[in-house]
């Protein structure tokens, strides 16, 4: 009996032994399982913010007015902005950190490093030094260091980085934020541009159709998908959401409705304008050229605080009217492409003087749309998120 005892006593030793190596197993694995989702969380906010700079960034850089350095101050107060928000508390930035003269690297924290380089394209950074047509933005955010828990006991310290590229898109394909108006091509070959130069003014809705491009009786160049004219004035604000495909054929009805039109296109002016529909940042008459004056000027009564730019560039079909078919409520043509045209002045509110007279542009930013591959410099487009070709970014 007394060597059973002893044998029980031992066995009783060697299961603590083993119990305390697997709880301590466990713990380890539970330990890791912790840091582990520590970072991938991080690393998503981190991805996120990086994002939200570099399409920041090239909304800057857009504009075509900007420098390097005002496109990289618009780059760190975006991440800095996202650092402050709730639940991005282990994201440390130092909000009194700034860019050097030409500089376009800091230290966001005491190991974390801000990069910015430009590129004319999306897929090679940097690009050719001096280019003017730098478009495009990469933002890579490097050695975040986060909190350790368990695993800092190992001496094994956390930290994550993430970079995005970002800048316009291919030419539309596909649009569905368009205003239903109509413009005919000057070349229905030219897929681009439809055959309009930039700057070339254009009447898109004569006040008189027999003036118009569109031989079509009663025929003033407005959609026909419109629900009915009781809602023309919403969708020629900006409400209208169908959409339009490059070369299908789409209907342009007859009717001047001149009243609604001026209603919803003179939102831009600050006529009738509201927080759905807002007035243009400035509602000068001129071409372009005295647009982007006026803004840089801000000066009262033609600059609007609240208003949103680019409003007065709308963005419609141009279709070859040359293959028009029908007349009247038949009347159809095919969509050659989606044009940019900035309106010089208000649109008339009667049927006297001239009709909706715009100058085009080569380019558009648009909201709702669908997009080739491969990246354009002519017609509607948007500001995307690209693969980075230096890193794992989005």
């Amino acid at each position: 009996m007394k060597f059973m005892y002893r044998g029980r006593h031992k066995q009783s030793g060697l299961v603590v032994i083993l119990f305390t190596i697997a709880l301590t197993v466990l713990l380890g694995f539970a330990a890791l399982a912790i840091d582990v989702n520590h970072v991938v969380l991080n690393k998503s906010r981190i991805q996120n913010g990086v994002d939200a700079a570099a399409l920041a960034g090239a909304v800057v850089a857009d504009t075509g007015e900007a420098t390097q350095s005002q496109i990289a101050s618009a780059v760190l107060e975006t991440i800095k902005n996202y650092s402050s928000l709730d639940g991005n508390s282990d994201i440390t930035v130092d909000q009194d950190v700034s860019f050097g003269e030409g500089s376009l690297s800091l230290k966001l924290s005491d190991k974390a490093t801000l990069k910015i380089q430009f590129s004319n394209d999306p897929t090679s950074f940097p690009g050719v030094v001096g280019s003017n047509d730098d478009t495009y933005v990469r933002v890579e955010v490097t050695d975040v260091a986060l909190e350790s828990f368990l695993i800092g006991i190992l001496g094994i310290g956390k930290s994550v980085s993430a970079s995005a590229v970002a800048g316009p898109s291919s030419s539309v394909e596909q649009t569905c934020n368009l205003v239903p108006m109509a413009a005919c091509a000057v070349d229905g070959d030219d897929s681009k541009n439809g055959g309009y130069t930039v700057g070339q003014e254009q009447e898109l809705k004569s006040t008189q159709w027999k003036e118009g491009d569109i031989e079509s009786p009663g025929n003033f160049g407005l959609l026909d998908f419109l629900d009915n004219h009781s809602v023309l004035r919403d969708h020629l604000a900006g409400g209208y959401k169908g959409c339009v495909t490059i070369g299908e054929r789409i209907g342009v009805k007859p009717g001047g409705s001149v009243g609604n039109v001026a209603k919803g296109l003179n939102t831009r002016f600050n006529d009738d304008s509201s927080e759905e529909y807002p007035s243009d940042k400035w509602i000068g008459e001129g071409n372009y050229s005295d647009y982007e004056n006026g803004l840089a000027s801000g000066l009262a009564p033609n600059y609007v605080d609240g208003g949103e730019l680019y409003r007065r560039v709308l963005q419609i079909p141009i279709i070859n009217c040359d293959e028009g078919l029908g007349s009247g409520n038949n009347y159809n043509a095919p969509v050659v492409t989606i044009g940019c045209f900035f309106m010089k002045e208000a649109a008339p509110t009667n049927n006297s003087g001239d009709g909706v007279i715009a100058e085009y542009r080569p380019n558009c930013l648009v909201n709702n749309a669908s997009f080739g591959q491969t990246p354009s410099d002519s017609g509607a487009y948007k500001i995307q998120l690209y693969k980075d070709p230096l890193g794992s970014g989005a």
